[in-house]
């Protein structure tokens, strides 16, 4: 699967509500759906399903695999392009910053998209400047006994939440009962050991208005300059998956374990030198069960390098 380029974008503005365009999706048929994180980005091919749940909630569970959790609260601005027969949607937070993009194949509905782009008005985005980045020293009493209470690890983001927290803060504040940053701090090192583990895993690719899931083993590996590239075929798990991680210049990789009922559940999480998540990786887990033993034998392998 080719991966969508920057290159593909030059929009007109859809000046809608983001519930409206989301509500509208399902009409276009087989597209192409990116995220672009700080140094990965997953492409997934499939279709979204016809659903309240996309405009009320942002969720995003394709017939096909196509998996997502849309932030509609984020999308800032719209775009649309139209060239050579192709369409194409971005969507920009207010400091620019692509947050998801859509862009048309064969097998799209080309009315679906037409009607999409009859709506675009030419009105230039007007952006901000994003704020500049400080470190935070920051102490929250509780905060571990708070972590250990956990029933259910959709807790988290409402724990963090109530303590103005990052995921990266929240780690830090928690180490080492929960929370251990790794001595690898290369990326692409580490998606190699992933890939060779054969493990069946779940990656979520974040941006601040998509986060973008695939389920299955990492396949299809090449590699390109700083980066690596998996090029997944459909499988009962994920819609077909075009996946590119890069190393980050002072990137952290910690080791995160979060309470639950049927024994916690762990991931590796990546961050850059801005403590912003660049993808998440989990074992995958039917729900309701507990985690594969052979992910936390591996993530023990993984620790004790030095």
């Amino acid at each position: 699967m080719t991966e969508l380029t920057e290159s593909q974008f030059n929009p007109l503005c859809l000046h809608l509500p983001a519930v409206e365009v989301a509500a509208q999706l399902h009409s276009l048929g087989l597209v192409r759906t990116c995220t672009p994180a700080n140094h990965a980005a997953i492409e997934q091919l499939g279709r979204y399903p016809q659903s309240d749940d996309i405009s009320e909630a942002g969720l995003v569970i394709g017939e096909d695999g196509l998996d997502l959790r849309l932030n509609l609260r984020a999308w800032y601005w719209m775009g649309m392009a139209h060239a050579a027969g192709e369409y194409s949607l971005s969507v920009f937070d207010r400091h620019g910053k692509v947050l998801l993009r859509l862009a048309s194949t064969e097998q799209s509905s080309m009315a679906g998209w037409a009607g999409l782009y009859e709506q675009c008005i030419d009105k230039p985005a007007v952006f901000s400047e994003p704020p500049s980045f400080s470190k935070r020293d920051l102490q929250v009493p509780g905060l571990v006994e708070e972590w250990a209470a956990m029933a259910n690890v959709h807790e988290h983001f409402a724990l963090l939440k109530r303590h103005g927290l990052t995921r990266y803060e929240g780690n830090a504040l928690v180490a080492p009962d929960f929370a251990r940053q790794l001595s690898q701090t290369s990326p692409v090192a580490m998606f190699r050991e992933l890939a060779a583990s054969a493990l069946e895993l779940m990656l979520f690719v974040y941006s601040a208005g998509s986060v973008q899931i695939f389920t299955g083993r990492l396949t299809g590996m090449r590699e390109a300059a700083a980066e690596l590239l998996f090029d997944m075929p459909a499988s009962e798990q994920a819609a077909p998956t075009c996946f590119r991680i890069a190393d980050a210049l002072d990137a952290q990789i910690w080791r995160v374990y979060k309470p639950n009922q049927v024994g916690g559940v762990t991931s590796l999480e990546f961050f850059d030198a801005e403590q912003r998540l660049i993808v998440q990786v989990f074992a995958r887990r039917p729900a309701g069960q507990p985690e594969q033993p052979a992910w936390r034998e591996w993530l023990d392998a993984q620790e004790a390098v030095r």
